[in-house]
């Protein structure tokens, strides 16, 4: 039950929300290129079942589409950590990285491993012996940051092509408000600001993500390995029969 609770919040923070900011650029690049000169009406705004449906919907395609295109421009991450030339993790722990993933694999000492083959290595064993911690919470919140940073970044490319396009209006319920070349500038202005914080937040979680995988599998290691742990397993219990 936990881990569908954790499944939905992740569809509804990683896919909809962003794909919602990502829809709503996508209607203002509509509005100013093919309408511009038409009120935005919020005042009258009647939206039925069918049409929140799909709005729902296409913000959910959206949402994983902003996610495609995160992997793509985000890539490198494992390597801005656990580079070795680079890499913003100490020296110790990258080598230590690469120490623990030779003895995991069993291949030989001089075998070049990258950084994402590195980290998936750890994350897969860490895995595998039930010490995961607080990975999930880092894969959302990054998935999260990533997608709705680019979305954000997206709406402020919007604004400013608005703001180039005369003849912007909204219609509020006391009138109709014209748009002067500020209010789309000022508002995309604080729009790319906040993505670029969200970017900042993405690439903090993910340089938790990686440390807390190479972190968990030396402790892992090491606890293992040591003679204190090796006695303390309990005896394995022999069948009758197998003792006659």
């Amino acid at each position: 039950m936990v881990g569908n609770l954790a499944f939905t919040l992740y569809e509804a923070f990683g896919y909809l929300l962003p794909g919602g900011i990502a829809f709503l650029a996508f209607v203002v690049l509509y509005w100013a290129f093919f309408v511009p000169g038409v009120p935005l009406g919020i005042a009258n705004f009647q939206a039925g079942l069918v049409t929140w449906a799909a709005v729902t919907l296409a913000s959910y395609v959206l949402g994983h589409a902003a996610q495609a295109v995160g992997n793509v421009c985000f890539q490198g991450v494992e390597s801005s950590v656990l580079g070795s030339e680079r890499g913003s993790a100490p020296t110790w722990m990258r080598e230590r990285a690469r120490q623990a993933a030779i003895e995991i694999l069993k291949v030989s000492s001089d075998q070049q491993l990258e950084p994402r083959w590195l980290f998936r290595v750890l994350d897969e064993y860490d895995v595998q012996t039930g010490k995961e911690g607080d990975r999930e919470i880092f894969v959302y919140r990054e998935g999260f940051y990533r997608g709705t940073a680019l979305s954000l970044l997206l709406l402020s490319a919007a604004l400013l092509v608005r703001m180039f396009v005369p003849g912007a209006s909204i219609r509020f319920t006391k009138g109709l408000f014209q748009l002067s070349f500020w209010e789309p500038l000022i508002t995309a202005v604080i729009t790319g600001g906040v993505g670029y914080l969200f970017v900042r937040r993405y690439q903090r979680f993910a340089e938790y993500r990686i440390t807390r995988a190479v972190l968990a599998a030396l402790v892992v290691q090491m606890v293992l390995a040591s003679p204190v742990a090796t006695e303390s397993k309990p005896p394995v219990s022999t069948p009758d029969s197998a003792k006659d």
